[in-house]
C-alpha cells in the first residue's frame, strides 16, 4: 500500500476491526489512513501504537457521523486537500443489539439501517467520485471500498433483524456499484466476519460467546487482526481481480 491514502471508519472503539484495520494498513506501508468515528478518545492512543511499530504512516483522526452526508463530503474533501487522493474507503462503522423482533421499534429499525446502509450508500457515491480525483502521483482514477458486511446478512441472525438487513442489503448494493464504478478501475466488495472478538462483541454475554467458540473450528473466536488482513489484501493491486465478492471469514 505503498504511497496510498484512505479511510476507516468505526475505527475509534479500544478495540475491534476498526482500529485493527488503521494498524494493518499502516504497516502495509499505506501513507495516511483517516481513523473516524463519533469520538476520538481512543485514536491518541492508535496513533503511538503505529508509531510505535516503526510505520511512518499519517494517522488522521476525525469526528464521522457515517448517516450525515455532510460530515462524509466534508471529511473526503479535507483528504482530498491534504493529499491529493483517495485510495481506499472501509466503511466498517457499525454496532449491534440483542433484540427481539417484539423488540425492535421503528425509530431503532431506522436508525440501524441508517447507519449500516445509508453510510455504505454514501460511501460508495461520495468515496467513489474522491477516488476519480488524478494528480502526477495519481494519472488516474482508481481505487478499492470495503465494507464491514457479516454473516448475519448471509444466513441471518437470531436476534436484531435490524442488523442481518442492513447486512444482507450490503450484497445487492455492492453488486450494482460494482458495475457502476468498474469503467473508473474501483473495485467494491465485502468482508462477512462471523462472531469476532471486538467491542459490538461485547454487547453478548459470556454465554453466547462461549456458544458462538463451540461453533468455530478450532474452538475459538477469531481476532480482528484477521479480518483486517483480508482487508489489507482487498485494499491493495493483490486483489485486483476481485470485485463484488462478499469474502466469508467465520472459520467454516
Amino acid at each position: 500500500l505503498t504511497n496510498k491514502v484512505g479511510i476507516v471508519t468505526g475505527a475509534g472503539s479500544p478495540f475491534g476491526i476498526g482500529r485493527s484495520l488503521v494498524m494493518s494498513l499502516a504497516l502495509a506501508g499505506a501513507k495516511a489512513v483517516y481513523a473516524t468515528d463519533l469520538t476520538l478518545v481512543n485514536i491518541p492512543s492508535l496513533q503511538q501504537e503505529v508509531k510505535d511499530a516503526g510505520s511512518s504512516c499519517q494517522v488522521h483522526g476525525a469526528i464521522l457521523d457515517v448517516t450525515s452526508e455532510d460530515q462524509t463530503v466534508s471529511v473526503l474533501k479535507k483528504i482530498i486537500a491534504m493529499y491529493g487522493r483517495l485510495d481506499f474507503f472501509f466503511a466498517n462503522a457499525g454496532f449491534g443489539n440483542y433484540k427481539t423482533l417484539e423488540d425492535t421499534d421503528a425509530k431503532y429499525y431506522d436508525f440501524a439501517i441508517n447507519v449500516m446502509q445509508r453510510s455504505f450508500f454514501l460511501a460508495l457515491k461520495y468515496g467513489g467520485n474522491a477516488m476519480c480525483n488524478t494528480s502526477d502521483e495519481k494519472p488516474r482514477p482508481s481505487g478499492s471500498i470495503i465494507v464491514t458486511s457479516s454473516m448475519a446478512g448471509v444466513s441471518g441472525a437470531i436476534s436484531d433483524i435490524s442488523y442481518s438487513t442492513a447486512k444482507a442489503a450490503v450484497a445487492g448494493m455492492l453488486k450494482s456499484a460494482s458495475v457502476q464504478l468498474s469503467a473508473s478501475h474501483i473495485r467494491v466488495n465485502s468482508i462477512a466476519p462471523g462472531f469476532v472478538k471486538s467491542s459490538i462483541a461485547e454487547v453478548f454475554d459470556s454465554v453466547l460467546g462461549r456458544h458462538a467458540e463451540e461453533k468455530y473450528y478450532y474452538n475459538r473466536i477469531p481476532e480482528p487482526i484477521e479480518i483486517a488482513n483480508i482487508g489489507v489484501f482487498l485494499a491493495s493491486d493483490l486483489s485486483a481481480s476481485v470485485n463484488a465478492q462478499n469474502i466469508v471469514a467465520d472459520s467454516g
